[in-house]
């Protein structure tokens, strides 16, 4: 009986001790009730948009008890505090400053506050009808006839036209944004795989290659990852006989790749450049009977290794890097050719994820004669760490070389790097601590301003999404940054600009690839940014 007297003794003890703090409201007593330092109010800011430089108020508490330890942050960036009373807090849009949240800081605290739009010199045009645009990936667009462009890519309608599953990777639209309805007929149109490049053929026609990762177009078999089209987006076919009388309908190009082509050029001469990620060349052989005597079709395939070059007709050309004494294609590249650029004189640059080329070392980067040999006179030494993924060509004929590396040759260049035409790195230009991410395109402007673009949330220390803009020497561009980014669509797995074309005697430039969001305003794919 003695333990459970001292036990009823502890319990009325506890219970004296802690009866005078039970609150009768039912509160728990250990409840620490900790406030905000700083609040901002849902709608607190005035105006919703500005220019940097230009005065804003905001509105919420507890900014005059923290104005020792406060900071207003305009997508990171710390803007100058004009005065402050405990309920508003009015500041002037800091240089730099982005569309995007604002927030307050107070020590390593964030309190974050409404959306905000910088309103910048470098604009989305709200008017060019891109809200809608492409269903899906545009991956190249390129200028035709009566100022119209050509887009192909993932897609399989532009602009709600009402032809869903006819325009199916391959578009026309016109100059002021809007499909083509006189392009793709009401009949099975494009292919069910992706189309990664497009070119315009001289001539009365005007004709159009594509270029991607099909084996079929219109339904018509083995067009192979290369087709010819008319002007209205149709086929470029003829018709034949097989063995046992049966009419064909065939791609007039006479071959075409085992493969993707990543990149597609034309030589004035007519002739083909392909180069990407493929290894065979292939020809379809349609003067075939099988065993019971029925119709049958062969595919006679060369190898060619990631480069060939084509005759207009769309036969092989054996005179380029090619081994005659084995009927195939040399060496070539000993990993993927991300990007090609043919040069004015003939010549190649080729850069990707190879380390050799025809057995030489050339760490990731090369130049080629015209008849697809190396071009000793280029050499980018120990070249990049880690593969190029894109490159672009300013009209001095220096490079642009984006990607995944850490150094190119021997010099800490992240991601980024610009080169001279003979392949040594130029140190005039410099981007500093660069992007958090990989870069995966760059394009110049008419200016000389560099845009380069992938997946990153940080470049140099600004908050930014995956698109920057940098002056000709590689800083952050103090102006042509207001804007707070791309966002990628889902399936984006290259970055969020696939190409970026200047349109001729406008200060305007088109934006194709896989994002859904510009500046934080529906642009599904396709875009017009305007600048002063």
């Amino acid at each position: 009986m003695k333990k459970y007297t001292y036990l009823i003794v502890l319990l009325a003890v506890l219970g004296a001790c802690t009866k005078d703090k039970i609150s009768s409201k039912g509160d728990d007593p250990y409840k620490e009730q900790v406030q905000p330092a700083i609040y901002i109010n849902k709608d607190g800011i005035t105006p919703t948009s500005a220019h940097i430089g230009e005065e804003v108020l905001i509105s919420g508490k507890g900014f005059l008890k923290n104005k020792d330890k406060l900071a207003i942050l305009f997508n990171g960036i710390s803007a100058p505090i004009l005065a402050l009373t405990d309920t508003t807090v009015r500041v002037k849009v800091p240089a730099q400053a982005a569309t995007g949240n604002v927030a307050a800081q107070v020590d390593q605290e964030y309190f974050f506050g409404p959306f905000f739009r910088v309103i910048g010199v470098f604009q989305m045009d709200t008017l060019f009808p891109s809200k809608v645009a492409a269903n899906g990936g545009i991956s190249d667009i390129i200028p035709v006839e009566d100022g119209k462009y050509l887009i192909v890519g993932d897609f399989t309608d532009f602009d709600n036209s009402g032809k869903e599953g006819k325009l199916n990777r391959v578009a026309r639209i016109n100059h002021d944004g809007k499909v083509d309805g006189s392009f793709g007929p009401d009949k099975k149109n494009g292919t069910n795989t992706f189309v990664a490049t497009a070119a315009a053929l001289p001539g009365a026609d005007r004709k159009y290659l594509v270029a991607g990762a099909f084996n079929n177009y219109e339904g018509v078999n083995f067009v192979n990852s290369i087709a010819l089209l008319n002007n209205n987006g149709s086929l470029a076919a003829d018709k034949i006989f097989s063995p046992t009388g049966k009419e064909i309908t065939v791609s007039s190009l006479k071959g075409g790749i085992s493969g993707q082509v990543a990149n597609m050029h034309v030589q004035a001469d007519g002739k083909i450049l392909l180069t990407g990620f493929f290894r065979f060349y292939v020809q379809p052989n349609y003067n075939l009977v099988g065993a019971a005597g029925q119709d049958s079709v062969h595919l006679d395939s060369v190898q060619i290794n990631g480069l060939v070059r084509l005759m207009p007709d769309g036969s092989l050309d054996s005179t380029y890097n090619y081994d005659l004494a084995k009927h195939m294609g040399k060496e070539g590249p000993n990993g993927y050719i991300n990007r090609s650029i043919l040069l004015p004189d003939g010549k190649m640059l080729i850069a990707g994820t190879f380390t050799k080329y025809n057995g030489q070392s050339v760490n990731r980067i090369a130049r080629l004669n015209p008849d697809g040999s190396i071009d000793p006179s280029f050499s980018a030494g120990a070249g990049p760490d880690q593969n190029i993924l894109n490159m672009t060509r300013q009209p001095d004929g220096k490079l642009i070389i984006v990607g995944r590396f850490n150094t190119f040759g021997g010099l800490k260049l992240a991601n980024v790097a610009r080169i001279n035409e003979n392949g040594v790195i130029d140190p005039t230009f410099n981007v500093g601590v660069g992007s958090n991410g990989y870069l995966f395109n760059a394009h110049v402007m008419p200016g000389g301003e560099v845009i380069v673009s992938g997946i990153f949330t940080e470049f140099s220390g600004l908050v930014r999404n995956n698109m920057i803009v940098l002056t000709d020497k590689g800083a952050v561009h103090p102006s042509y940054n207001t804007i707070g980014g791309v966002t990628l669509d889902q399936n984006a797995n290259s970055g969020g600009i696939t190409q970026i074309l200047p349109q001729v005697g406008e200060k305007s430039l088109l934006v194709v690839g896989t994002f859904t969001k510009f500046d934080y305003r529906d642009a599904n794919r396709f875009v017009r940014i305007t600048y002063p």
